[in-house]
């Protein structure tokens, strides 16, 4: 049935679209989000729905639970992050314990209680398949999410072995099609190869280098295949996975890019 106006007359306003935002993963790159969900916040553009994989999975999540983007920066400001994410050779295994603590302060118990549809997307390691974690046990699915191989140990959930969603899909623009969203902004903190210029020092930096230059690449013909609505890349050069203790200069970068973006975006709507 057609809607119809105080007139009597059918409302011919076109029906908004549903919008999703996809977060990518990226350690401590994954700061930059908050800067594009700070520029999000200002257009006023309604969001029904957030993917996030790994770090965009923590950030994703805390927004979708109803915090904002500066009450989001107020809790990375407050964070110990190598306390909860340590990226020495020598550490070794890390127990999940102090990630999950973390998450269950800010988050709610489910999914049920978010103010926005969320996905998190982990890496089935035994099947070799992206999963959607939308529903039940909210703190294990983001856990499950930011699993970075090597650092912290499988999760097991609902039957299945899982790690980091990056692993096959570092920038989960189809996790949020999965949602519902049918207009969807992407948030990109991959590392660059492109735009990249020291060389990896190190066995552990090559080894590292390696596997950002696969996840880069597997996420480009992602996005060709796929592409989002609005793609916000923020320049990142510079940063690695783990500076953490560059949050003040790595999330004005995502401001920064989503702001020039989104000036296009707003414009090209109104």
């Amino acid at each position: 049935m057609k809607d119809v106006s105080r007139k009597g007359q059918p409302d011919e306003r076109p029906r908004e679209p549903k919008r999703g935002v996809a977060l990518a993963g990226g350690a401590a790159r994954g700061f930059a989000h908050i800067g594009v969900l700070k520029a999000i916040e200002a257009t006023d553009l309604p969001i029904s729905a957030v993917a996030g994989t790994s770090m965009g999975a923590i950030i994703g999540s805390l927004w979708a639970a109803g915090w904002t983007a500066d009450e989001i920066l107020d809790i990375a400001r407050k964070t110990r992050w190598l306390r909860l994410i340590n990226f020495k050779p020598t550490g070794g295994l890390l127990s999940t314990s102090k990630l999950h603590d973390f998450l269950g302060r800010y988050l709610p118990d489910r999914f049920e209680a978010l103010e926005r549809p969320f996905v998190a997307v982990a890496t089935d390691v035994v099947r070799g398949r992206s999963v959607y974690l939308h529903q039940g046990e909210l703190p294990s699915a983001v856990l499950a999410s930011a699993a970075y191989p090597g650092l912290f140990s499988i999760i097991e959930r609902e039957g299945l072995q899982l790690i980091d969603g990056g692993v096959l899909d570092n920038l989960p623009v189809d996790a949020a099609r999965f949602l519902g969203s049918e207009w969807i902004l992407a948030s990109d903190v991959t590392y660059d190869p492109d735009h990249e210029v020291e060389p990896p020092t190190g066995l552990l930096e090559i080894g590292r280098r390696a596997v950002d230059l696969m996840q880069a690449r597997l996420t480009q013909a992602r996005l060709a295949m796929n592409p989002p609505d609005v793609y916000v890349r923020p320049d990142l050069r510079g940063v690695g996975l783990e500076h953490f203790g560059k949050l003040e200069e790595i999330w004005p970068r995502g401001l920064d890019a989503a702001q020039r973006v989104l000036d296009e975006v707003i414009h090209e709507l109104t």
